[in-house]
């Protein structure tokens, strides 16, 4: 019984995020009112798809091509310098007509199959050549995603990569030495391997000495975020959106005008809903960790359940001016087909790895 209330309570928390989500993206981009339900049924329809296909694979047959994928994975950033399309000077995304992907999204992803399906023929054993070599592979294959320009989803990358080793169990010897090497070196870094525009983004959080134009994104996020108050301006009524002060306002600062609009009761609503979400799904995959001596399952169900949680919070913080603008997309919120296939290949290997769906 207890098992059956958590998944319950795991569904209704996501799809009350999902139709947060899909309110504000009916709210920025549509004044047609059937358009919410078109968005909320192809949003509902792709993760059921999606997860449904992932959850019933098997998954012993999704690791074992775990080097596969991440070099298919590796193939399709490097190829957008040929054929991406090109938005505000930045080659990210492969236009296939019906739909633009971003292939360093999936990289998350590719990464952590191929993580897990290398260590777990060492039952999760580190020792340095390990440890050195799939830092390697990590800062190796952060470098195009860097390099395209896209410096905010190449830490992401980065970040999320660390984050799966330390749950996998590596050393914190090494997180401590990275972390002091990144102190030591990062003037070397910013002079010489940061873009102009890199390093304005940088010096426009430091510093309070900026132009309107550089701080007009993230000014016009907090001032949107602040006018929605206690209780928010009302569905539908975004002045921020209405008279398109917010650029991005679909993508990466939409949860400013949900803020707007719901103000702080409904903010602190969907990060309940969020908490529940990770807390419920982390219990379950600890439930599921005592029932088998394969620990893939729970460091895949961990790894997962983490990113969707501190993909949120970070978009949380950029659009609230905490952290720098790095363009990550909101999980079930931001407006992209990228986002909703990563986001919802995630959650069919979270519920894969726990046994979810099938009892």
């Amino acid at each position: 019984m207890l098992i059956d209330l958590r998944s319950f309570l795991i569904i209704f928390s996501l799809l009350g995020i999902i139709i947060a989500g899909s309110l504000t993206v009916y709210s920025v981009t549509s004044i047609d009112a059937f358009y919410f339900v078109r968005f909320l049924l192809i949003t509902l329809i792709s993760i059921i798809l999606v997860s449904l296909f992932f959850n019933y694979v098997n998954l012993n047959r999704v690791l074992s091509a775990g080097w596969l994928l991440l070099v298919l994975n590796l193939a399709l950033v490097l190829s957008v310098e040929i054929f991406g399309k090109e938005i505000n000077g930045s080659k990210r995304w492969l236009d296939f007509g019906f739909l633009s992907l971003q292939p360093s999204e999936f990289m998350k992803i590719s990464y952590a199959l191929f993580v897990i399906q290398y260590l777990r023929f060492f039952n999760f054993k580190f020792n340095i050549f390990r440890s050195f070599l799939l830092l390697s592979i990590l800062f190796l294959t952060a470098a195009p995603i860097i390099i395209q320009p896209d410096l905010g989803t190449g830490l992401i990358y980065i970040l999320s990569g660390l984050m799966l080793l330390f749950i996998c169990g590596m050393r914190r010897i090494y997180f401590i030495l990275m972390g002091l090497s990144a102190i030591l070196l990062s003037p070397v870094i910013y002079n010489f391997f940061l873009t102009d525009y890199q390093r304005g983004r940088i010096i426009s959080w430091f510093s309070t000495n900026q132009s309107l134009s550089e701080k007009w994104n993230i000014l016009q996020s907090e001032i949107s975020i602040g006018s929605g108050g206690l209780f928010g301006d009302g569905f539908l009524n975004s002045k921020q959106n209405e008279f398109n002060f917010l650029p991005e306002a679909d993508t990466d600062f939409i949860f400013s005008i949900f803020a707007e609009q719901f103000g702080y009761v409904g903010v602190v609503i969907v990060l309940f809903l969020l908490t529940v979400f990770v807390i419920l799904s982390m219990i379950v995959v600890m439930q599921q960790r005592r029932l088998t001596t394969d620990m893939s399952p729970y460091y895949l169900g961990t790894y997962f359940t983490f990113i969707i949680g501190f993909s949120f919070l970070m978009n949380v913080l950029m659009v609230s001016g905490l952290i720098p603008v790095v363009g990550l997309p909101l999980p079930f919120f931001t407006k992209g087909g990228s986002s909703l296939l990563c986001f919802s290949i995630m959650l069919g290997l979270i519920f894969s790895s726990r046994g979810f769906l099938r009892g």
